[in-house]
């Protein structure tokens, strides 16, 4: 996926300097992750993905950048493991990572077949950050494609606020993450729906989301990373490790 001007070192470095300054100045009454201030310091990956996300906005960077540590604090994403998710959401792979896009992005998997209005929101969330966490720990803050399954869903899995959620967790704590979002089998009875959801995204989001079929979904995930089940060569059954 084509992306917008890259920020030039000087701008990384401002941020960078900005940040730590203020750090120094007016530290927070929570202090942030040791791991993510090393991630800060160590590197320039964060803060060059934040810039982008950004339109290279240095003071809108700063201000992005104090409000996910403080959120990634509070949250405690490295204390977020498999032993203390939703065990059975976990199990029953309504969401999870498996292979990769045309980009060589990985795919986060959400399978709206398998969702149900009477799931617990907070732990569904929990266990997407589980699932991006992880990502980002295997492949150094890469882009990740989001593709919602639609295959065989009907009106009963339908939930506008979870995608609502899972929508603004991204826009507002992983901005940098997206690399596509893929809508797959949109059934027709779930037309409307989509509208209506198309009406909350941001701009950015709209212009990374395709709906596909199996006719066209190898534009954007070729046929070995596809299921078998989306009309692809991958036998894959969820199954957690």
């Amino acid at each position: 996926m084509p992306r917008g001007v890259l920020p030039t070192a000087e701008q990384v470095a401002e941020v960078k300097t900005k940040f730590l300054q203020k750090l120094k100045s007016e530290p927070p009454a929570d202090a942030f992750l040791p791991e993510d201030l090393k991630r800060i310091t160590d590197s320039d990956l964060w803060i060059t993905k934040l810039l982008e996300a950004f339109d290279l906005d240095v003071e809108k960077t700063l201000t992005k950048l104090w409000e996910n540590l403080a959120w990634r604090q509070s949250y405690g994403v490295y204390n977020i493991n498999e032993s203390n998710v939703n065990q059975e959401y976990l199990h029953e792979g309504s969401i999870y990572a498996h292979n990769k896009d045309k980009d060589g992005k990985p795919l986060l998997i959400i399978s709206i077949k398998k969702h149900s209005k009477s799931k617990n929101a907070d732990d569904l969330l929990r266990l997407v950050v589980y699932w991006i966490e992880r990502i980002h720990r295997e492949n150094n803050l890469e882009r990740i494609t989001i593709f919602m399954d639609m295959t065989g869903s009907g009106l009963g899995n339908m939930d506008i606020d979870f995608i609502k959620n899972i929508v603004n967790l991204f826009e507002t704590k992983y901005p940098y993450v997206p690399n596509y979002i893929l809508v797959h089998e949109l059934p027709f009875l779930l037309n409307a729906a989509f509208k209506l959801v198309k009406t909350f995204l941001p701009a950015k989001a709209l212009e990374i989301l395709r709906v596909t079929t199996k006719k066209d979904v190898t534009e954007y995930v070729d046929k070995d990373n596809c299921l078998a089940l989306w009309g692809g060569n991958d036998e894959y059954e969820y199954k957690f490790v």
